[in-house]
C-alpha cells in the first residue's frame, strides 16, 4: 500500500555567519493513511522543522516529501495553496489568531475561500464551537480568552476545513491537563470516525497509547 505521507532522505540546513545547523538530517519516514503519529523529542530536536517540511511550509535542503502522488517539496506555490486549503490542516504552536476578530470570525475566516454562503458557514462552525464548549465565548476577542481557549480556537480554525491530514505542533503544550485531554480525545475521534491522518510534534506529555506510530528525534536524526 502506498504511504499517505513519505519523507525520503529529507534534510534541512540553516546557515549562519559562524555555524551551519543541521535541523533535520537524512530522515526517511512513512506514514499510512488514518494513522495518528507522535513525533517526540526535546526542544531543538528538529520536530517542528520536520513538521513544517512535511506540510510544505519550508523547502528541504535535500530529499523530498510525498503526499500521495504529490511531491510537496517541489510543487508550485499555487498547487501547494490548494492542498493547504482543501486537504492539509496545520495547527501552529503560536496560535496566530487575528486579535481584532471574534472567536466566531477567527474560525469562519478559514472557510471564506471555500464557501460564500454565510448560513452554510454558520451551520459548520457553530456545532464545533459548541462541541469545544466555547458557545459563550463566540463573540469574545482573543485577548479576552484564556490560553486554553485560544488554543481551542486555533484548533477549530483547522478542523472546520475538514482536512484529510492534520499537522499539529505542540497542540497541548500550553494548556491544562483537562483541556489537553479534551483536545487529544477529539483527535482520536477524527481518526476513528473521519479517517483523518494526524501528525503531532510534542516534547512529551501526550499519552503514547493514542498513537499508531511513535517517532523519536534527537539532534535532527530519527532515533527509531
Amino acid at each position: 500500500m502506498q504511504p499517505h505521507i513519505e519523507c525520503i532522505s529529507l534534510s534541512k540546513l540553516y546557515s549562519g555567519k559562524k555555524h551551519t545547523i543541521q535541523a533535520v538530517n537524512e530522515v526517511n519516514l512513512q506514514i499510512s493513511r488514518n494513522e495518528l503519529v507522535l513525533i517526540k523529542g526535546r526542544s531543538g530536536a528538529g520536530k517542528s522543522t520536520l513538521l513544517n517540511l512535511m506540510c510544505g511550509l519550508i523547502k528541504p535542503s535535500s530529499g523530498k516529501v510525498m503526499i500521495n502522488d504529490d511531491c510537496i517539496s517541489e510543487i508550485s506555490n499555487e498547487n501547494l495553496s490548494k492542498l493547504l486549503l482543501n486537504k492539509i490542516g496545520i495547527i501552529f504552536q503560536s496560535f496566530n489568531l487575528l486579535p481584532t476578530y471574534t472567536v466566531y470570525e477567527n474560525i469562519e475566516v478559514a472557510l471564506a475561500p471555500k464557501i460564500s454562503d454565510r448560513r452554510r458557514i454558520e451551520m459548520i462552525v457553530m456545532p464545533l464551537i459548541e462541541q469545544f464548549n466555547l458557545s459563550d465565548k463566540k463573540q469574545s476577542l482573543p485577548p479576552e480568552l484564556s490560553i486554553g481557549q485560544q488554543q481551542k480556537v486555533a484548533i477549530l480554525r483547522t478542523l472546520v476545513k475538514e482536512p484529510d491530514i492534520i499537522f499539529a505542533d505542540e497542540p497541548t503544550g500550553s494548556v491544562d491537563e483537562e483541556t489537553a485531554s479534551e483536545i487529544l480525545n477529539h483527535f482520536s475521534d477524527l481518526k476513528r470516525n473521519r479517517k483523518v491522518t494526524i501528525v503531532i510534534a510534542t516534547h512529551g506529555g501526550n499519552p503514547e497509547t493514542i498513537a499508531d506510530q511513535i517517532i523519536l528525534m534527537e539532534n535532527g536524526f530519527l532515533k527509531s
